[in-house]
């Protein structure tokens, strides 16, 4: 099994690991290299505090969405008549289950965006688009459709509310696959015996001594 072509299923795996006795392959050095360009570790210690940073970010942003939507929505729905807002245009869904939907399509959309460009497949990227505009529309459907219907302070709270839910669920799981694609290079440095972060370290050691003073 070759590891560039099963990445997507690895990242799913908590653990991360990769067999023992598989050489590192072009593929999966290129993926390595290009997250570890974009995250930017200093060392291969620095690694791991990455990885536990982002995923204690992402298990606090998603329990504040989780409370904020059971607040907000499921709770407080009655008391602001989220009853009255019309069904969604495209699925006819209420607005509680739009909100679950939105956070859903946020989520996933996430996900196939971290594919598309750790891959550089261009049709996985496509589809990371067309979820964006889908999830862009029912946050602003609300305000858009409904401005009349229910007035502006309803139809601004309602579009406020799904909006704030979405970038408490991006940025919660932005860093949670952030965090696995860590988790993967490390586990991927250790079982194939590289560490592709010390080109990294070694151009920031020459930097430094470039900016010395050749006079001291």
């Amino acid at each position: 099994m070759a590891m560039g072509e099963d990445i997507g299923d690895e990242l799913l795996q908590s653990n991360g690991e990769v067999s023992n006795n598989q050489s590192p392959d072009g593929q999966t050095l290129l993926i390595m290299d290009s997250i570890i360009q974009r995250l930017k570790p200093k060392d291969s210690h620095h690694v791991r505090e990455m990885i536990n940073q982002r995923g204690l970010m992402s298990g606090a942003l998603m329990m504040t969405s989780a409370l904020f939507w059971w607040i907000s929505i499921k709770k407080g729905g009655n008391t602001v008549n989220d009853s009255n807002i019309p069904v969604s245009m495209i699925g006819q869904f209420e607005f509680e289950m739009l909100s679950l939907i939105v956070a859903g399509i946020i989520f996933l959309s996430t996900f196939v965006i971290v594919m598309g460009r750790e891959k550089g497949n261009a049709t996985i990227s496509n589809l990371g688009g067309l979820l964006i505009v889908l999830g862009m529309f029912y946050i602003i459907e609300p305000l858009l459709l409904h401005y009349g219907e229910l007035g502006g302070e309803t139809a601004l709270f309602a579009t406020g509310r799904l909006l704030t839910l979405s970038v408490m669920v991006y940025l919660g799981s932005k860093f949670f696959f952030d965090a696995l694609l860590l988790q993967w290079v490390s586990s991927s440095m250790l079982n194939m015996d590289v560490n592709i972060t010390a080109s990294y370290e070694n151009l920031d050691i020459e930097g430094h001594t470039d900016e010395e003073n050749p006079y001291a």
